[in-house]
């Protein structure tokens, strides 16, 4: 991971492209059937969609959901992908058509990298992300956490703006704490902001929120934002076994 802390503009630069994170409502009794699948094809997803992992809710939102991450180079990368794996005999017969009866909806949302918030993390690029080893005894959380502001122009800048004052220091105070992504909807429920954590376990994030409490910065950050907000959900995750990020 890139050294935390405040970073250069030429750091930001490096958070580009486009993250689709697409979440699927699974049949209860379809869950098993659709692991099995796309265990079966991970290979095939990987050779054909710039796959960053695949996650299943543990608590926090609707249970029999997965959560998958794309990062594209822009909306052309995502079209020849979208086009490979349409034109893929394998995947649309072998995959798609078997796994498409477990699922009850799904949805689809185009983010932009906050390059400056990440930047300021010293978070390393989405799409060069490699977890660190688990710790003994320990099962890592990811943390989604999705933010829906007031319809409006300034909200997603001002919440930007004063995310990279105030996440330095939240940065400094965590240090279990690792933010993979920050980004704002550029398709999909506009106005939204979404961010993802790994943790070494739930313990460590709940641990990790108490410090960053305590943290004068930080608390500065969240009163600046939290009247543009109308609601915000948080999700604790894991990382199915053929996720690329674990």
């Amino acid at each position: 991971m890139a050294a935390r802390g405040f970073a250069s503009a030429a750091a930001a630069g490096e958070h580009a492209g486009l993250v689709e994170i697409r979440q699927y409502t699974m049949k209860p009794e379809g869950i098993k059937e659709f692991m099995r699948l796309t265990n079966d094809k991970v290979e095939l997803r990987k050779s054909l969609l710039p796959f960053l992992g695949m996650f299943t809710c543990d608590t926090g939102g609707v249970l029999n959901r997965v959560v998958h991450l794309y990062h594209y180079n822009d909306f052309a990368h995502r079209d020849k992908h979208r086009a490979m794996s349409g034109a893929n005999k394998e995947w649309q017969e072998e995959y798609l058509a078997f796994s498409r009866p477990c699922l009850l909806n799904q949805e689809s949302s185009i983010y932009m990298p906050a390059a400056g918030v990440l930047a300021a993390a010293g978070s390393t690029p989405v799409q060069q992300y490699q977890a660190p080893a688990r710790e003994p005894g320990k099962q890592p959380v990811y943390e989604l956490r999705q933010y829906q502001l007031k319809p409006g122009y300034d909200g997603v800048p001002r919440l930007l703006e004063a995310f990279e004052k105030g996440l330095p220091h939240k940065v400094a105070a965590d240090p279990s704490g690792q933010l993979i992504f920050f980004g704002f909807t550029e398709v999909g429920m506009l106005n939204s902001v979404v961010e993802l954590w790994r943790y070494p376990s739930a313990q460590d994030c709940h641990d990790a929120r108490q410090a960053a409490r305590r943290v004068p910065q930080w608390r500065e950050c969240i009163a600046a934002v939290t009247p543009r907000v109308e609601h915000f959900t948080s999700s604790f995750m894991h990382a199915c076994p053929f996720s690329p990020m674990q």
